[in-house]
């Protein structure tokens, strides 16, 4: 008996809770159509005690409508975040071989603010590490050297120097594994040490100072080059390598000037083919020096000792300790800018069109 009262009571609260599921629901339904809650999207609400219930996504027509009138609506312009075109910018990393992972130093610290620049590429001038001599522990140094560039390592293209080549040709064949996403338009045997590469409006040349031996750019690169060169309609063409061509003081003897009849052949095909700018590092100094009325920037230090001041008269500007390079470029106008590694602006030099 008692068994029988408490099935009926369950039944009669079951009733209960369906007819007041309804009621809210109709309810809820007309709350949607006030001018209150227009545009709020409320989901039907179905009893979970019925055995078909499933929750329902579908909105009343009404609140279909509002949606499809907000779906129409301009949505606010976001700032910009594609730089127009041909304008970009590039950073350019000197001599690093004094890095040593987990010690801090120049380079680490250079990169940081670099990647709060953003550019959309790096240019290392070689001497990335202090030695390489082949095998697994020459590779090991540029696997730390291209951990701390970390999200820039994918877009920066080296130069290799001397202290990049100590094991000559097991040097060579780690430098070809390591940086085996390099352009491979090279000369034979230069693959991956020599090319070139198009951005923008921009012709980009990297070459190798170093390969087959120190202070020369031999002639095999400069038959390729001039080639290469003669090829580009582009408005602006950029050159790096590691030993300068004209140093101002402690490299002199130890650069292409070492081989003055290659340095000048390699330098009348610069001037032959209007090279907005040449780049190189090895002289532990930042300077900008003009010859034959093209512009040589070396960023030489970014996390290495110093050398001395340029001779008298051989650079308009000079920069000694820690620093690395930021060029931007806004068409054919082209800004030249010195960090310290710290990140503060120390010469900003605009070349003439």
């Amino acid at each position: 008996m008692k068994k029988a009262i408490l099935i009926i009571l369950y039944l009669i609260f079951l009733a209960g809770i369906s007819f007041a599921s309804g009621g809210f629901i109709a309810y809820e339904k007309n709350k949607l159509n006030s001018p209150k809650n227009s545009g709020k999207v409320i989901q039907n609400i179905i009893p979970e005690s019925s055995p078909k219930a499933e929750v329902s996504n579908e909105l009343p027509s009404n609140v279909e409508e509002e949606k499809e009138e907000q779906k129409s609506e301009p949505a606010p312009v976001p700032e910009e975040t594609t730089a127009p075109e041909n304008k970009f910018s590039f950073a350019i990393l000197g001599d690093t071989q004094y890095f040593e992972p987990g010690k801090g130093g120049g380079y680490p610290t250079a990169v940081n603010n670099i990647k709060k620049m953003n550019p959309d590429m790096v240019f290392a001038l070689g001497d990335l590490v202090s030695s390489c001599d082949g095998g697994p522990e020459c590779e090991g140094k540029y696997t730390a050297w291209k951990n701390v560039l970390g999200s820039l390592a994918s877009k920066t293209y080296p130069a290799q120097g001397n202290h990049d080549r100590t094991g000559k040709e097991k040097a060579d064949a780690v430098w070809e594994k390591v940086f085996n996403y390099l352009p491979g338009n090279g000369p034979q045997g230069f693959i991956k040490f020599a090319y070139s590469f198009d951005f923008e409006n921009s012709h980009f040349v990297v070459l190798d100072s170093d390969k087959p031996k120190e202070f020369l750019i031999n002639e095999t690169q400069r038959s390729w080059l001039d080639k290469d060169l003669s090829g580009t309609t582009k408005e602006n063409i950029f050159v790096f390598f590691h030993e300068p061509a004209h140093p101002t003081n402690s490299k002199i003897g130890e650069s292409l000037d070492t081989n003055p009849k290659d340095r000048d052949a390699l330098w009348n095909i610069f001037v032959k083919y209007k090279v907005k700018a040449v780049f190189s590092g090895h002289e532990h100094i930042q300077s900008r020096r003009k010859v034959n009325g093209l512009y040589q920037f070396v960023f030489g230090n970014t996390n290495s000792f110093d050398h001395l001041a340029p001779k008298a008269g051989t650079a308009e500007y000079y920069y000694i300790g820690q620093a690395f390079g930021m060029v931007e470029a806004n068409g054919k106008e082209i800004t030249v800018k010195t960090y310290s590694v710290q990140g503060k602006l120390l010469n900003s030099f605009t070349l003439p069109q």
